[in-house]
C-alpha cells in the first residue's frame, strides 16, 4: 500500500512510502527494531500494522501509531515489546504487549483476567508475577517530545 506522507524538512512536499501490511499478531521483536514506529488499522476485523518512517510522534488523532517500548519487571529482567502512546495514558488507551519467543503478551485486556488467563501470560513471561510486577516501561520513540513512561502494577491494572 501506498502512503503519501509529510517530510519533516518541507511540509509542502511530499513522499511515498511503501507499507507492507502485517498482521500485528505476527510483529516480531526484528520488526521492532527495524522500525520502531508502525502504523496500525483494522479491517474486516483484523488488527493490522504497516511500517511508518517517522522517529517521533506527535498527537494526531487521525493515525493510532504503536511504537517500541522496553519493559523492566521486578526482577530487573529487561524484555522488548510494544505500546500505543495516546494522552490520559491510562492501560486501556497503552495498550502494552510484551514480545517472548512463546508470543506477544498482552497487559491490558477489556474484560476480567481469569486466572487460566493469567497463568498463560505468566508462563509466557517465564516467571511468577512476584517477580514481574510491578512492570517499569518507556518507549523508545519521543510521544510530543517526550519519552512515554509508566508502571503496570498487575494485568488490567497501572499508573
Amino acid at each position: 500500500m501506498n502512503v503519501e506522507v509529510l517530510t519533516p524538512a518541507d511540509h509542502r512536499r511530499t513522499k511515498t512510502v511503501e507499507m507492507d501490511p502485517k498482521k500485528l499478531k505476527e510483529l516480531t521483536k526484528n520488526d521492532l527494531l527495524e522500525n520502531e514506529v508502525w502504523e496500525y488499522w483494522m479491517a474486516d476485523n483484523i488488527e493490522y500494522v504497516g511500517a511508518s518512517d517517522r522517529t517521533d510522534i506527535i498527537d494526531d488523532s487521525n493515525v493510532t501509531y504503536i511504537v517500541v517500548t522496553d519493559f523492566v519487571f521486578k526482577n530487573r529482567s529487561r524484555h522488548i515489546g510494544f505500546s500505543t502512546p495516546q494522552e490520559g495514558g491510562d492501560l486501556e488507551q497503552v495498550q502494552p504487549v510484551i514480545l517472548t519467543a512463546k508470543g506477544q503478551v498482552e497487559l491490558y485486556k477489556e474484560n476480567d483476567w481469569t486466572e487460566d488467563e493469567k497463568n498463560l501470560a505468566l508462563a509466557k513471561l517465564g516467571n511468577d508475577s512476584l517477580s514481574i510486577f510491578p512492570i517499569a516501561y518507556t518507549t523508545r520513540v519521543k510521544w510530543n517530545r517526550e519519552y512515554f513512561k509508566g508502571i503496570i502494577t498487575d494485568f488490567n491494572e497501572g499508573k
